[in-house]
């Protein structure tokens, strides 16, 4: 029997006394450790779960181990921007390291990208368009921890 059996098993049924058999209570036990635990690990599945700029357009979220996406709708994408491109560096914000630029893809009105990360460096963010306007939050970056 797995975790997920108890999760997806309907609620156990009672006997004619209106009560449940000792089986029954023991499964009921173990799906309500199972949603505790279904809860528990969700809060860890994404990294990135606090998105403090997503009212900027800026939203971060991992897809595996070692590579997130990067969602932009902000500035430029508001202001016609035909391509969009994120420069990406690590560590701290004020010092940024292995910097590179991604061309970011565009899907309807937003841009798209795969980015890889480094294990226990934050991710630091700006944009730019193809005629060099920037989106840098205001000269603070994007940092994701």
């Amino acid at each position: 029997m797995s975790i997920f059996d108890n999760v997806f098993e309907p609620e156990p049924k009672k006997t004619k006394s209106g009560k449940h058999t000792a089986n029954q209570n023991a499964a009921k036990q173990a799906s309500g450790k199972a949603k505790e635990f279904k809860e528990e690990f969700s809060e860890n599945l994404d990294l990135y779960g606090s998105q403090p700029y997503q009212n900027n357009g800026v939203v971060l979220s991992k897809v595996s181990d070692h590579t997130v996406a990067l969602k932009y709708d902000g500035l430029l994408a508001n202001s016609g921007a035909d391509d969009v491109y994120s420069v990406i560096g690590y560590g701290s914000n004020t010092s940024w390291e292995n910097v590179q630029t991604v061309r970011m893809n565009r899907f309807g009105n937003s841009f798209h990208a795969d980015i890889p990360t480094m294990h226990g460096m934050n991710i630091n963010v700006a944009f730019k368009d193809s005629a060099e306007n920037w989106d840098n939050n205001s000269g603070m970056n994007y940092t994701f921890t």
